[in-house]
């Protein structure tokens, strides 16, 4: 009795053994005839099991089972981490896999899945679902983190998710991973900019001129710093440098005209401000900034006559002559800023100091009246 008792123990160990092995082939039947529901089951009792955890082929049919429920259009919905699951599966698979004997099959799924992933990471930027674009971008680069297609892709979703300092790490992988665009220097620069840091900006900007010398992008910004930085004269370099590569863009002759200007260079501002008007017939700030600096040059001339004291009166009369001729250059540019811009506040009270000065009483009372309307509107 006791050895019929042993045989029969012996029976159900090697029956249990066996059954395991046996929820993979009843997998692999039930995927055969679409019965992906039932193949579930099979397959997640298989992979949990001692005997079939660590089996290449059970992780491999996991992937199977759940790329087919991911293209099941009942089941699917059911389980929306499908996909997700499927991929792990194949990356299982083929980490176990020494004998080859699943892996060249997994590694194709796992191309063709993660292609589905960059697709869906692409469609949810577009959507402007931010954080499903990321989810799927880093998914793949937890896999490859030298791609640099998605890495672009995550840096560019991290600026519109204003993560900057994650941003920033995606840029520098750019990088390092010899994606040295002029984008991404500028990219780099805006960040650093963002920061507070302009010294990093400036070093990035450079890095960049470094290797596209004659990008205009990258000349642009790195005179904008110097702009803001109040430091004209290198500016005036970058501009001059930028027009080099870009001579009819009129907006860096009226740039480079306003850091000439700020440094009493006005013969030379004068004559960027003139170049932007050739360009541009219609662009408002050049006709404004002339104007301007003519009535400020006059206005001084008039100072400077109002001090001669009565005694030298032909004296006086020639100064006083002088800085009307001076009102008079400045007056056809602010009538043109005017007529271009007609609600202009700082144009109008120029306008009517200006008629003030040249004793044109009626045009500077309705100038006023302009500026009184305008402001009441």
């Amino acid at each position: 009795m006791k050895a019929v008792l042993l045989t029969l123990a012996i029976v159900c160990s090697l029956m249990t053994a066996l059954a395991q092995p046996n929820k993979v082939q009843s997998a692999i039947i039930y995927i055969n005839y679409g019965e992906y529901d039932k193949a579930k089951q099979s397959i997640d009792e298989a992979i949990v099991h001692p005997k079939t955890e660590n089996s290449a082929k059970a992780w491999f049919y996991r992937g199977e089972v759940h790329l087919g429920i991911y293209g099941d259009t009942l089941l699917g919905p059911q389980f929306p981490e499908a996909l997700d699951i499927a991929w792990e599966s194949y990356l299982r698979c083929i980490e176990l896999d020494t004998k080859n004997d699943h892996r060249e099959d997994a590694a194709k799924k796992v191309d063709i899945i993660q292609a589905g992933f960059y697709n869906e990471g692409v469609d949810a930027y577009v959507r402007k679902d931010y954080a499903e674009a990321i989810l799927r971008f880093e998914q793949l680069l937890s896999v490859n983190p030298q791609d640099t297609s998605v890495l672009f892709n995550a840096a560019l979703t991290c600026g519109k998710m204003n993560d900057n300092a994650k941003a920033m790490e995606y840029w520098l992988a750019l990088l390092a991973n010899g994606y040295n665009k002029p984008g991404v220097f500028v990219e780099l620069a805006r960040l650093s900019k963002i920061a507070g840091d302009t010294t990093a900006a400036l070093t990035y900007l450079q890095q960049g001129r470094d290797v596209f010398p004659n990008d205009i992008g990258l000349v642009i910004d790195e005179l904008n710093i110097y702009l803001i930085q109040g430091k004209q004269e290198m500016a005036i370099d970058k501009l001059t440098a930028a027009i080099a590569l870009e001579p009819s863009n009129v907006n860096l002759y009226f740039a480079r005209g306003t850091a000439y200007d700020n440094t009493k260079k006005s013969d030379l501002a004068e004559a960027d401000y003139h170049k932007a008007i050739e360009i541009k017939a219609d662009y408002f700030d050049p006709y404004y900034n002339l104007g301007a600096m003519y009535f400020n040059a006059a206005a001084e001339m008039a100072n400077l006559a109002d001090k001669i004291p009565f005694s030298k009166q032909k004296e006086f009369e020639a100064a006083d002559a002088k800085a009307k001729a001076a009102f008079e250059k400045a007056k056809p540019f602010l009538e043109k800023a005017h007529e271009l811009q007609p609600d202009d506040s700082n144009t109008m009270i120029s306008l009517q100091q200006l008629y003030a000065r040249l004793k044109m009483n009626d045009e500077m009372l309705n100038m006023k009246k302009k500026r009184e309307d305008a402001k009441s509107k």
